[in-house]
C-alpha cells in the first residue's frame, strides 16, 4: 500500500514539474503606442476587408484591426464574454503583439492577457506562431506555447485562402491568391 503511494505522489510532482517547467516570471513586453479603439475604425476595417477581398489585397492599420476584432467579438457573443477588449500591436518581420483586456473579475490579480509571436501564411492559410504570452507576471513559452498557436490555427483555418501576409510598424498586409 506505501509503495502504490510513494508512485501516485511521484507522477503528481512529475505532472506538475512538466506542466510548469514552461512557466517564469516576468511580462511580455508590449510595445509603447496608443493603439485606439472605436466603432468608426472597425467599420473602417470591415470596410477594407470586403475591399480587399474584391482586389485581392487587404491592409489594416493596427486601430482597424484591433477595432474589428474587438467588435466582431462583441456582436458575436452574448453579454457574458470575458473579453473587453483585442489591442494588436503589428512589427517589422510578421511580429505581432496581442493584448487581450479582460472583464473585472475574471482573472484574479490582473485583466489582461500579452501574446507575442509571428503571423505567417503556410498552405495558403494565415498562421501564427504564439512565442510568448503572459497574465499577472507569469510568462509562459517553449513547449506549451505550440498548444496555444495549434488552436488559434484550427480556428483560423477556415477563413480564406492567403497567398502572403506583411507587416510594418502599425499596419499589416494580407495578400490573397485565386479563389
Amino acid at each position: 500500500m506505501l509503495n502504490r503511494r510513494i508512485w501516485v505522489v511521484a507522477l503528481v510532482a512529475l505532472l506538475m514539474m512538466s506542466s510548469l517547467a514552461g512557466c517564469a516570471m516576468g511580462d511580455v513586453a508590449a510595445p509603447d503606442r496608443e493603439v485606439p479603439i472605436s466603432v468608426d475604425a472597425a467599420l473602417e476595417g470591415q470596410a477594407a476587408g470586403l475591399q480587399g477581398l474584391m482586389s485581392g489585397s487587404v491592409t489594416w492599420s493596427e486601430s482597424q484591426l484591433s477595432s474589428f476584432l474587438t467588435e466582431l467579438l462583441k456582436q458575436n457573443t452574448g453579454p457574458n464574454q470575458p473579453v473587453e477588449s483585442i489591442v494588436v500591436w503589428l512589427e517589422p518581420d510578421n511580429m505581432l503583439h496581442a493584448r487581450i483586456a479582460l472583464k473585472d473579475g475574471v482573472m484574479l490579480g490582473g485583466n489582461s492577457i500579452d501574446v507575442m509571436g509571428k503571423v505567417m501564411v503556410q498552405n495558403s492559410q494565415v498562421m501564427v506562431d504564439i512565442t510568448d504570452a503572459g497574465a499577472n507576471g507569469m510568462m509562459i513559452s517553449g513547449p506549451l506555447m505550440g498548444l496555444v498557436s495549434s488552436y488559434i490555427n484550427g480556428a483560423l483555418s477556415g477563413f480564406g485562402v492567403a497567398a502572403d501576409v506583411t507587416t510594418d510598424e502599425g499596419s499589416i498586409t494580407i495578400g490573397m491568391s485565386g479563389m
